[in-house]
């Protein structure tokens, strides 16, 4: 089964986009498009990398996201030198949006609606380990 593995380093942005007064203007947030430049270009140079062409339309694909995000400020140090669950904010839901949009602006995949399979997890981990990690599979 082909598969291109992506490694996206940092903390993945999770504001929505804003409308303005009277819901005609929308703009992004400056977070999310940073993080969408990150995810556009780890997905180029994984796809550099691979000896694997991304799907062509009509083929499904499965996407399995990890995100690493670090403990929290309050969280002892020995605690926090370690791998854990992660059980609050943000919502997984909210760290899936931007990141799945970027990887089709990369061409991961012609549409995103060629997602049959999707698995997400979030974890804690160390200061300085926050990353997602992102493997496409068809």
């Amino acid at each position: 089964m082909p598969k291109i593995e992506i490694t996206i380093p940092g903390i993945p942005a999770t504001q929505r986009p804003r409308i303005a007064a009277g819901g005609r203007a929308m703009y992004n947030v400056p977070a999310v498009k940073e993080w969408k430049k990150k995810v556009k270009e780890a997905a180029f140079l994984a796809q550099l990398q691979s000896t694997h062409q991304p799907p062509a339309e009509g083929v499904p694909v499965r996407v399995d996201f990890n995100f690493y995000l670090q403990w929290q400020k309050s969280t002892p140090k020995k605690v926090a030198a370690f791998n854990g669950d992660h059980t609050s904010k943000p919502d997984l839901s909210n760290l899936i949006k931007h990141t799945e949009d970027a990887l089709t602006e990369a061409r991961c995949w012609n549409d995103d609606a060629q997602i049959d399979t999707m698995t997400a997890q979030k974890f804690r981990c160390p200061r300085g380990e926050q990353r997602v990690e992102a493997v496409i599979s068809w």
